[in-house]
């Protein structure tokens, strides 16, 4: 495994989460235990698109940045912890759960994990 196949996988996984939320709201939400309402299928669609533009980013950060991509891994390896302590913080104050949470928070971990180790010296 290298550094460049970790951005295209977090890229597809991203982009996967992203058409979830734009097409597939009332499952992916209702998954982790919210209420579906009409602002929070809006909110999961602009939640979507934001994830699957990061997604298409990832995806091109290799190619773009050449010799480069280990400042940019850097940075995604701090993103994916932070991401990491927020799901960890919802989980624990029961504002999310279900599959979509544990599974995100397992993947999530997992990416920052690996982009850290890949893009450290």
């Amino acid at each position: 495994m290298n550094l460049r196949t970790i951005f295209k996988v977090q890229g597809i996984i991203l982009a996967i989460n992203g058409l979830a939320g734009i097409f597939l709201g009332t499952a992916f939400f209702s998954a982790a235990g919210w209420e579906i309402t009409a602002d929070m299928l809006t909110l999961g669609q602009i939640f979507g698109l934001t994830l699957l533009i990061i997604g298409i980013w990832a995806w091109r950060i290799p190619d773009a940045l050449g010799d480069s991509v280990k400042s940019m891994g850097m940075l995604y390896s701090l993103g994916g912890a932070l991401w990491t302590l927020m799901i960890i913080y919802h989980v624990a104050t029961g504002a999310a759960g279900g599959p979509t949470a544990y599974v995100n928070l397992v993947i999530t971990a997992v990416f920052a994990v690996l982009f850290y180790m890949y893009s450290k010296d």
